[in-house]
């Protein structure tokens, strides 16, 4: 099967030249609504950098999940600090767990990008010069940085590598989410010795903490693991409660809703769509708040909603990989996946190959090229 294709600049052992020396320290950050493997990948980016030569600081872009908090906490590790809602011209950056502009601070188009390491698909970021990037197709950015700790002969010490170790056991579920990979069980199992951790104790009591919402408030719940994406046209706010425990969310279901349709007004969205996941028992229940979320819902999966409004969807555990892709194909099935940009018409395609995604970088700039599918071809007419 043919597979998407990312073409990208692996530089493990060079540094930015212009950082080299300099008085700067670079800025370390992934996404804003930070999850662990922003926080952990952050930390781990800006250890990595320190070792090449480059002056680092970890940052984050929002408050702790409770996950988080919890592996920071077990670790004895620092909380990086809170950067700013925009971002100076010209500020050395780093950025791990992301390439999407939205989940940026403002101004990071005119920032001084000196490197990506990500493992979702391209977003559209673009950078005032050449950079390094990494993006493979690993579970998580800190799976991808202890790749390239190990081809560059660095010795990660038990703290970033229990930091990195929780990357993986936090946005693979413990191995159970389809965006794993055989590499990263080794990666896990490896860091997990150098750490001195019994990895499934530590994946335990990480899914424990991330089920303890009771102190949150529905809006809190609802944008606890939380990304915008346009799709068929729409933006649309795209939110996932990933637990081990998920009647504590659904027995919030009608202010949930409320909380749905608030955040729509206030940020002004076309939908917000919330997928409570159950991790044990492998399957996601989509929480309709109204009726065009919930017309997506049924045409993606082919699934009516019950009378309570959700509707159960077996085998579900991945935004990225499986909720995404689907509401993208949704989005096609009604016509509107030409309204969409790039996602959309990656999915609309009538060809059973996924479409080749390539980067260059052309005059300093960050550029992706998408080669659609070919179409389905044409049945044949009557009599020919």
């Amino acid at each position: 099967m043919i597979r998407s294709l990312i073409v990208a600049t692996t530089l493990v052992h060079s540094v930015n030249a212009a950082t080299v020396g300099s008085d700067h320290v670079e800025v370390v950050m992934g996404h804003k609504i930070p999850d662990t493997d922003a926080i952990c990948a952050a930390i781990g980016y800006a250890w990595e950098l320190e070792q090449r030569g480059t002056p680092a600081k970890a940052y984050r872009l929002g408050e702790l999940n409770p996950e988080t908090e919890y592996v920071m906490k077990a670790l004895d590790l620092e909380t990086p600090p809170l950067y700013g809602d925009s971002i100076a011209s010209g500020t050395a950056v780093s950025i791990v767990d992301t390439n999407n502009p939205d989940e940026l601070p403002e101004g990071i188009h005119k920032a001084g990008v000196h490197s990506i390491v990500d493992h979702h698909k391209l977003s559209g970021l673009t950078s005032t010069a050449p950079l390094e990037l990494d993006v493979r197709p690993l579970c998580s950015a800190g799976s991808i940085l202890y790749s390239r700790a190990k081809a560059a002969g660095l010795t990660v010490p038990p703290k970033i590598a229990g930091c990195l170790l929780s990357t993986i056991l936090s946005d693979s579920l413990e191995f159970r989410s389809p965006t794993t990979t055989e590499l990263d069980k080794v990666h896990a199992a490896e860091l997990a010795e150098i750490a001195g951790i019994d990895l499934h104790a530590h994946a335990e009591a990480m899914l424990d903490a991330k089920a303890q919402i009771a102190h949150l408030s529905p809006a809190a719940i609802v944008m606890m693991d939380s990304k915008v994406f346009k799709i068929g046209g729409k933006k649309l706010r795209i939110s996932v409660v990933e637990t081990t425990k998920p009647d504590y969310a659904l027995g919030q279901k009608p202010a949930l809703i409320e909380a749905q349709r608030a955040m729509v007004k206030e940020q002004s969205l076309d939908d917000v769509l919330l997928f409570v996941v159950d991790i044990l028992q492998t399957k996601a229940i989509f929480v309709s708040s109204s009726d065009s979320g919930a017309a997506l819902v049924e045409r993606a999966w082919g699934v009516p909603l019950a009378a309570d409004g959700t509707a159960t969807l077996p085998g579900v555990l991945s935004r990225k990989k499986q909720i995404i892709p689907k509401l993208e194909e949704g989005a096609a099935k009604n016509g509107a996946g030409a309204q969409g940009g790039a996602a959309d018409a990656e999915g609309a395609g009538g060809s059973s190959f996924p479409a080749l995604i390539f980067l260059v970088l052309i005059g300093g700039g960050l550029f992706r090229l998408t080669s659609k599918p070919a179409a389905a071809p044409k049945a044949a007419s009557k009599g020919k």
